[in-house]
């Protein structure tokens, strides 16, 4: 495996490990990020849908307000209007021509107003108009009613009353009312309109909000007021949230887990209601899962392009100037060629130093060859000497042992001992000088031969040469 392919694959070892790493830790932290998102973008929504319910109760308490100054409602006789005080069948109005136009006032504000279910009137001598008939009941007093205490008792204000259960019918109410005072501040009559938590849930429903489990709302005990399941309606938020009740109710905002979805609630700083949001886990994984797909798209394309970017520069700066390095280190083990161009051009990097340290290493070998051929060019020359000089003393030696012999025998023939034995020894003492000179010839002649064999040295007449030989001396020429 050449050093490009192990590059592209030690990138793509990389990139699957960060991948690996990304699809093991980014959903953990999706989950904890998009819980935070998620959580703050439905606070923000609670709050608008809080803006918007707290307009429209702000909205409906001015028109009781308004209604309380219409004329006919201030009027403060009342001894012949209608009452249910007392036991009896007649559940009708009476035709007292006041009581008929505060009637249809309170008829015309109720069909104008779509999400008020009833307009009344009460009195306090206990007689009691409504915009409509208040069908089969036999016994009604007014001032014993939520709307109408409450009211009397902040005589300046319009009033929400708690969430209650008339008597006239089987709905759960929300009372917004305002008493009627004379000119000494007396409080002689309330008047009030009732919005049911059907048409509150209806006005609830009708805001969208980013799930399908819409939103629930509930007083500050955790009655709820309004949620888009109507079995819930009047119930206590506890038997949905158990244990985490309390925590509900003692915080303004959060969101609390119960089963497998997130409760998340905002309390109205103007109605005091607690207005909350589920949604449930499959919500949040899917999110998270968009997320997740968007970030890896995102990631893989990024790391892709940064691979093939880093790869192109990898092999524009390190791998090709290494492959041509290793191409000219191939190239001379394989010819011997030492006169291979080595391009050190490349910068000032770790690799331009090698190349310039090969290039130096290739010319001091080089300049080391032509040294060495040189040095055994001028053994040769030298040996040639030493063969022509030893040549020389095997014809010297030649020709002085002939006349040596000559003399030997002429000396055996002289009568003074005296003197034959002085010549004699002369004639031994120059033999053996002789013979020592034919000695040194055969050792000479070994030492050519060794290096002949082992060295490639050849002489002819007048010249050597020096041949390579890959051969290693194995024995001694002596």
């Amino acid at each position: 495996m050449d050093l490009r392919t192990k590059v592209v694959v030690l990138y793509l070892c990389i990139t699957l490990m960060i991948i690996l790493f990304i699809g093991i830790a980014l959903p953990i932290s999706l989950e904890d990020e998009n819980i935070h998102v998620i959580s703050e973008k439905s606070i923000e929504t609670l709050n608008h849908i809080d803006f918007a319910l707290t307009n429209y109760i702000e909205h409906s308490k001015y028109d009781v307000y308004a209604l309380s100054l219409n004329e006919n409602i201030e009027t403060d006789d009342t001894s012949g209007f209608s009452n249910f005080l007392n036991n009896s069948d007649n559940c009708g109005y009476s035709s007292n021509e006041t009581e008929q136009k505060i009637i249809k006032v309170l008829r015309d504000f109720q069909y104008t107003h779509p999400y008020v279910q009833s307009a009344y009137l009460g009195y306090e001598n206990g007689a009691f108009i409504r915009s409509q008939q208040l069908g089969n009941i036999t016994t009604y007093d007014p001032r014993t009613r939520p709307w109408y205490t409450l009211a009397k008792g902040n005589p300046g204000e319009v009033v929400i009353t708690q969430p209650y259960k008339p008597i006239t019918s089987s709905d759960i109410k929300i009372g917004i009312s305002k008493a009627i005072v004379d000119q000494n501040g007396i409080v002689y009559g309330v008047v009030g309109t009732d919005i049911t938590l059907i048409n509150l849930t209806n006005y609830i429903s009708g805001i969208k909000t980013d799930n399908e489990e819409g939103v629930i709302m509930t007083d500050r005990n955790g009655v709820i007021l309004a949620s888009g399941n109507s079995s819930l309606l009047f119930s206590d938020i506890q038997n949905i949230l158990k244990d985490q009740t309390d925590n509900f109710l003692n915080t303004d905002e959060g969101f609390i887990v119960i089963n497998d979805s997130y409760f998340i609630y905002y309390t109205s700083p103007e109605l005091g209601w607690k207005i909350g949001e589920i949604i449930p886990f499959r919500i949040l994984n899917e999110q998270i899962y968009e997320s997740f797909i968007q970030i890896l798209i995102f990631v893989v394309f990024a790391l892709v392009l940064l691979s093939i970017i880093t790869i192109f520069m990898i092999n524009r700066t390190v791998i090709s100037p290494i492959s041509e390095l290793t191409e000219v280190s191939r190239r001379i083990a394989e010819t011997k060629d030492l006169d291979q161009k080595i391009n050190t051009d490349i910068g000032d990097d770790e690799i331009a130093t090698l190349a310039r340290s090969l290039k130096s290493m290739v010319d001091t070998i080089r300049q080391d060859d032509l040294e060495r051929k040189e040095m055994e060019k001028q053994v040769a020359i030298s040996i040639k000497q030493i063969e022509d000089n030893i040549s020389k003393l095997s014809i010297l030696n030649d020709e002085i042992r002939n006349p040596l012999t000559v003399i030997l025998a002429w000396a055996e023939m002289v009568e003074d001992d005296k003197t034959k034995e002085l010549l004699l020894k002369q004639i031994y003492e120059i033999d053996s000088k002789i013979t020592d000179l034919d000695r040194g010839w055969l050792q000479s002649e070994k030492v050519w031969k060794f290096l002949h064999r082992y060295y490639g040295i050849q002489c002819g007449e007048g010249a050597c040469d020096v041949e390579n030989t890959d051969k290693e001396p194995d024995e001694n020429p002596g």
